[in-house]
């Protein structure tokens, strides 16, 4: 733990159900030093692994910056980084070296306007800044990065727009052969049309927004589809 510092460790299970198991020891560490332990599930929900990606909204909700240390093509921790943008936080990356399969998550981050961090002093000299001058929203998001998402929606859904418009593009897009679990391929078939809002499609398969949110983040992380502004969800192209 830094000095003077406290740890605020978010659960994918309820309390009574620590994992790994060899995670007790460090969950009481934590709270003996003023830390906290905190989930959004009952004490006696046991693991699912599919609650992990979905609770790393709440790690991105709590903290007023996210710093990516390495991350995979395909990870949780873009999952976080992305609901940071979202939510307005200013998200650090350390970069990776070229070719290392741990770096593509954040090496992809930085080139869509991430800050590059290179030094821990850095991180501390900023986030001071902030406190000491009270102006947190002038050191949000970094308008690259934001602009760069909502152009990158923009392409995105134009593309598919001309696509719905022409019967042999959408047949293409029907007739992909990309091995789908059955849970999820409702989900495909219809961000397969055009890309969707997240609430528009809770309602078309009458399901809990909870529910769907759980399965587009896994599909997410499988690379199946891709998320942006406004709520929307789109197949991910190779």
């Amino acid at each position: 733990m830094i000095e003077k510092g406290s740890t605020i460790a978010v659960l994918g299970a309820g309390f009574n159900h620590i994992y790994p198991e060899e995670n007790i020891n460090l969950v009481k560490e934590i709270i003996k030093n003023g830390g906290a332990i905190i989930s959004e599930y009952p004490p006696n929900t046991e693991v699912n692994l599919s609650n992990f990606p979905i609770r790393n909204r709440i790690i991105a909700g709590i903290a007023s910056s996210t710093i990516v240390v390495e991350a995979k093509a395909r990870s949780g921790s873009s999952v976080t980084a992305r609901h940071s943008i979202i939510q307005g936080k200013k998200v650090y990356c350390v970069p990776g070296r070229i070719g290392d399969k741990n770096g593509r998550g954040t090496n992809n981050l930085i080139k869509k306007g991430a800050h590059i961090l290179t030094d821990v002093n850095q991180i501390l000299s900023e986030l001071g800044e902030e406190i000491k001058i009270q102006e947190i929203k002038e050191y949000g998001v970094g308008t690259k990065l934001v602009n760069n998402i909502k152009e990158e929606y923009k392409d995105f859904s134009e593309k598919h727009k001309q696509q719905i418009e022409n019967k042999k593009g959408r047949k293409e897009i029907k007739n992909k052969k990309i091995k789908i679990q059955k849970e999820y391929s409702k989900i495909y078939e219809l961000v397969s049309e055009s890309p969707m809002n997240v609430n528009e499609l809770a309602r078309v398969l009458n399901i809990d927004i909870s529910e769907l949110n759980m399965k587009i983040t896994i599909m997410e992380i499988e690379g199946l589809i891709e998320a942006f502004p406004g709520n929307m969800i789109k197949i991910k192209e190779n």
